[in-house]
């Protein structure tokens, strides 16, 4: 089968929001590797991701605000899976243990196989920085689990970027609680609740702000606890899952046709002002934590719903082909990076002249081991665990292994 043919595809199928997710997990890595290069340097390591300085001052700037695809990536997850599974009687499509063990199957062996790498590969440079055996252990434990976004000094110590995974693994264990409550609300209280969340989602950074304004320097522990708290997240992540409901979109309602595709949508404004707001100036503390947490939503949530329906030059372009090719590496990305970052972080170390071409070479290489992990790794054994743990639910009709794999995440 074409997935990349509008023509062709499974029920359910949105292309251009897969494709739209690539470019988002890709630039939260890329600012990622900008925290790299901006942060305070030991000695010998000044040329880490050296090659950014040279790239062209709005994509610089943009890297820089890689952050703002953070907030687009939970409300897109919310809006995802409730497309996928939220019922017409108001309840999850599938069973509650069917639902976990799909997103368990999908998340843990790769993060697992990742993490006992970083282990092996960094115990004794952790050590020899006198990093607490007590702290190791603890946020070992708490990263293998991906529980370590519940406490800010568990997120820096193994793998940094799967904060937003572990993230993912609270909203997936509430979801199945959150849509019979949502359901009863009339349209119209699901229009008002839309409204109200960006306001209840910035009411964190409200108080960060009081206590941190403009021109303070806020304690790391404090920044990745206003950034990384799972339930920080709660708000885009309902916001996604109301969006399918207040907009009548849902798996069982053909999408993306050809006929009902317009060139001009007000999604494309609403990107293009995300583009320039992102490449205009780097944002600083606090102000940036108003876009993320609840500024940017609105503009978010209006893309994302005429992605969804096909409509405008954006959803064409998102829908190229090989946007499904590439969406499904998503996840991949987001657990590969950290292992990318530390071999950019050794190669300096041993080869302290270098670093001309490393960025260009990380964003290559993280990609193409995405593409490796996802089709020669995480599928097959997806496929076996799911033969052997979901087997008995193949009859159910809404049965998530009919869908592309990214779709079931």
């Amino acid at each position: 089968m074409n997935k990349n043919n509008p023509d062709h595809q499974p029920q359910g199928y949105l292309p251009a929001l897969t494709g739209i997710r690539f470019v988002a997990i890709l630039h939260i890595f890329c600012f990622h590797l900008w925290v790299l290069f901006d942060m305070e340097k030991q000695p010998g390591m000044e040329n880490l991701l050296r090659d950014m300085q040279e790239l062209p001052a709005p994509l610089f700037t943009a890297i820089a605000n890689g952050w703002m695809s953070t907030s687009f990536f939970f409300l897109l997850s919310g809006f995802i899976l409730a497309y996928l599974y939220w019922g017409k009687d108001g309840q999850l499509s599938v069973p509650k243990k069917t639902f976990w063990l799909a997103r368990a199957i999908r998340i843990y062996p790769i993060h697992l196989i990742l993490i006992l790498i970083t282990f092996a590969l960094t115990v004794g440079y952790q050590l020899s920085l006198g990093t607490s055996p007590g702290l190791l252990f603890a946020s070992g434990v708490a990263t293998i689990t991906l529980m370590q976004a519940w406490y800010p000094d568990l997120v820096p110590v193994w793998s940094w970027p799967t904060w937003t995974i572990s993230a993912l693994v609270f909203l997936y264990a509430v979801m199945p609680f959150l849509l019979p409550g949502l359901a009863k609300l009339s349209r119209r209280a699901m229009i008002l609740l839309l409204c109200v969340l960006p306001i209840i989602s910035l009411l964190p950074t409200v108080i960060y702000a009081f206590y941190f304004p403009t021109g303070t320097e806020a304690p790391q522990f404090w920044k990745i606890f206003i950034g990384s708290t799972p339930l920080f997240w709660l708000a885009h992540f309902i916001a996604g899952i109301l969006l399918t409901r207040v907009f009548r979109l849902s798996r069982a309602q053909p999408l993306n046709q050809p006929a009902n595709r317009s060139w001009f949508a007000w999604g494309d404004l609403a990107l293009l002002a995300v583009v320039l707001i992102a490449c205009s100036q780097q944002v600083a503390e606090p102000v940036k934590f108003f876009l993320r947490h609840g500024l940017m939503m609105p503009l978010y949530m209006i893309i994302i719903v005429d992605l969804a329906r096909g409509k405008g030059v954006a959803a064409r372009l998102f829908s190229l082909p090989g946007s499904g090719f590439l969406g499904e590496t998503g996840f991949s990305i987001f657990i590969w990076q950290n292992f990318v970052m530390m071999m950019c972080g050794a190669f300096i170390m041993f080869n302290p002249e270098q670093g001309q071409h490393q960025f260009m070479w990380a964003v290559v290489c993280t990609i193409l081991l995405g593409i490796i992990s996802t089709y020669l790794i995480e599928k097959p054994i997806a496929r076996k665990l799911r033969r052997k743990w979901l087997k008995r639910n193949s009859s159910n009709n809404e049965q998530p292994s009919s869908l592309p794999l990214h779709q079931r995440v």
